[in-house]
């Protein structure tokens, strides 16, 4: 598997916001480690989605995120939609649902 992103996703009215995100570079396990940068703080509110996906999705999978599927479908909808032909693909979802009590 390749590079792969991190983008914390937010329902917008003008369809999706990506709130943050980050690219996690390329490395070999016991080989080439990547640098590690500083962990930072981002605000997250109830119903943000977390989408990780790595670079056999195409670059256009946020683009029509259906928010009111669950964390599974909307990862499945990404995947079957956009995986590349020529790459292996993994995609992850999950929703902030709040404080449980």
């Amino acid at each position: 598997m390749g590079n792969v992103a991190a983008n914390l996703v937010a329902k917008a009215i003008s369809g999706v916001r990506i709130s943050s995100s980050v690219r996690l570079t390329a490395g070999i396990v016991g080989y080439r480690v990547p640098e590690v940068t500083p962990a930072k703080v981002v605000p997250i509110r109830v119903g943000d989605l977390l989408v990780v996906a790595s670079d056999g999705i195409t670059g256009d999978h946020l683009d029509h995120i259906d928010f009111a599927a669950s964390a599974t479908a909307i990862a499945e909808q990404i995947l079957v939609k956009h995986a590349k032909d020529t790459d292996d693909a993994m995609v992850l979802a999950a929703r902030h649902r709040g404080i449980s009590t």
